[in-house]
């Protein structure tokens, strides 16, 4: 199985403060990893350190290696932002509070003109709203390609990020998300569930690294825990929660 990600000796400390130390380990092709650990042990500035985001003011030691880019941390800028560009990555937080007059299209757009270089019509956001979000049992649809997402529910702008990463990038090689199920309802939390899913499915060769307290994703086959004195990885299966119910053989809610 060939490497997307090789993670080797990383270290991340602020000032005198170490929040990760010594933590090696490789996504390959077909891997679905849920990285888990307790709460303030560094796991989500794993991610961003694999992103290179919120680095000012952090020491990062060790190496990360992407097999089409190289060694991530000395990237230079144009160099970066392609990666950047090339990678499915859903931040723990939604940023939509302060967007005033900002429509779901804007988001998705944007998303898309990252990836691709080309901007969505409403039409076609619409299109892909349709595609990846079920419809309400009224037929209407969670939100459209002019609703403004500074109006949204938290789970709704959850929701939307993760939809404005998996539409616009469903060929990635990898995909890294980061508690994707904050501030979800049983409903919604399935959806994403299934989105995730269904990308796997559709492109099983991508690898995904994954944060999340909620264990309610069928398709986690490797599972790497984080703590204060380094990583390992666990050997028993990852057990799946039935909390939102039971999915079925495809893994589908």
């Amino acid at each position: 199985m060939e490497k997307i990600l090789s993670i080797k000796d990383l270290s991340i400390a602020v000032k005198n403060r170490t929040l990760v130390k010594n933590i090696s380990f490789d996504i390959g092709e077909g891997d679905v990893v849920l990285l888990s650990g307790q709460n303030g042990v560094g796991k989500s500035s794993i991610l961003k350190s694999i992103m290179r985001l919120e680095t000012d003011g952090k020491s990062i030691c060790g190496t990360i290696t992407e097999r089409s880019f190289g060694d991530v941390l000395s990237l230079g800028s144009e160099e970066l932002q392609r990666y950047r560009a090339r990678v499915a990555y859903v931040q723990q937080k939604d940023e939509y509070a302060e967007m005033g007059n900002i429509q779901v299209r804007d988001i998705i757009s944007e998303s898309g003109e990252i990836h691709s270089g080309r901007s969505l019509s409403y039409t076609e956001v619409n299109d892909l709203i349709d595609e990846w979000i079920p419809r309400r049992n009224d037929n209407s649809r969670v939100f459209d390609a002019k609703a403004k997402p500074a109006q949204f529910s938290g789970g709704e702008q959850r929701l939307l990020s993760v939809l404005s990463v998996i539409a616009t990038r469903p060929q990635a090689e990898l995909m890294i998300i980061d508690e994707p199920l904050n501030n979800l309802d049983f409903v919604n939390a399935r959806n994403i569930s299934n989105l995730i899913n269904r990308l796997i499915r559709e492109n099983p060769k991508m690898g995904l690294l994954m944060v999340s307290h909620c264990r309610i994703f069928p398709f986690i086959n490797r599972e790497i825990n984080i703590t204060a004195n380094g990583v390992s990885e666990l050997s028993e299966p990852y057990v799946c929660h039935s909390c939102f119910g039971e999915s079925d053989e495809n893994g589908f809610y």
